[in-house]
């Protein structure tokens, strides 16, 4: 059989045929450079919030992060799930109203002209969308266990600091403006002569904008509300619960203040913060799927950078 000239040459093609495949191999996808528009509304962007221009090691992330969605975004393509969303599709109907608002076509045929267009392609908000879709389909398709109790407690434990609950303050307060300043020390004398409540002892005082009572309020607010004076005073004054305390100074003027609940300072018990930890817990999970997903998928391309 071996030496019938057909199969000899039909073996040696086969044989060329993988040295060629091992020796050439067909060329992988080009993925990037990077949009450098995109780059530079990302660089503007932290710009104006940082007050600062990104640093070199920012830019770098900006770069990956930009690969990253374009490939997502080119995925997302290739399984066609454009077609599978009710959002993308709602977009094209409204880009294409916008290019004849007085068509007459109907939303089917809106579409199917949309996508002749390629307004997908082209489409900011599709392309975060479709972005945004590969990335549940991914944590879809590779699911992982949830938390155990012993990580939720070893979380617990690293970010025990954070767990710290301020005082917190429930109070009510009767308030007067610097031009009625004098007339404080009658409203402390009434207020005791008269065991007025805190509600009785309000018509006393003049209108305050944000209000008479507070409830369960820590130091931060209340300054955001009174200012750093008013809830430095009334944190040294360490009031009882259930009684009047004052005057207090803030920036509006002064304050007769009735504590009516006082909780001290503790640290939120495990049992407290799970729900919220479990929530952290997977999110960051998700994310380190979809990372490694994506650095998987990105080695399939020929990828370049700026």
């Amino acid at each position: 059989m071996l030496k019938r000239p057909w199969l000899q040459f039909a073996l040696l093609g086969a044989l060329l045929f993988l040295i060629s495949g091992q020796l050439f191999p067909e060329p992988k996808p080009v993925l990037g450079p990077p949009n450098a528009e995109r780059l530079a509304a990302m660089a503007a962007n932290y710009a104006r919030f940082a007050r600062s221009e990104p640093s070199a090691e920012l830019q770098a992330r900006f770069v990956d992060a930009e690969l990253r969605d374009e490939l997502l975004f080119r995925e997302a393509l290739r399984r066609d799930l454009q077609h599978q969303d009710a959002a993308v599709e709602q977009r094209i109907i409204r880009n294409m109203r916008f290019l004849n608002a007085q068509t007459d076509a109907s939303d089917e045929e809106l579409i199917r002209q949309g996508y002749a267009l390629r307004l997908h392609l082209t489409d900011e908000v599709i392309r975060r969308r479709l972005v945004q879709v590969m990335k549940r389909l991914i944590v879809a398709t590779t699911p992982s266990s949830a938390p155990t109790a012993e990580e939720v407690q070893a979380r617990y434990d690293q970010d025990l600091l954070g767990w710290q609950e301020p005082a917190r303050f429930s109070l009510s307060h009767v308030f007067l403006p610097p031009d009625r300043a004098d007339e404080m020390a009658n409203v402390v004398a009434r207020v005791a002569d008269e065991r007025l409540t805190a509600d009785e002892a309000r018509i006393l005082g003049a209108p305050f904008l944000p209000g008479y009572q507070f409830k369960r309020q820590s130091v931060d607010q209340l300054t955001r509300v009174f200012g750093a004076v008013f809830a430095e005073e009334l944190e040294q004054l360490e009031p009882a619960p259930g009684s009047w305390v004052g005057p207090v100074s803030s920036t509006f003027g002064l304050h007769y203040v009735y504590v009516a609940d006082w909780e001290p300072p503790r640290t939120l018990s495990v049992d407290e913060v799970s729900e919220r930890i479990v929530r952290d817990l997977e999110r960051e999970a998700e994310e380190e799927r979809i990372a490694e997903w994506v650095a998987s998928a990105m080695a399939m391309y020929q990828v370049l950078r700026p």
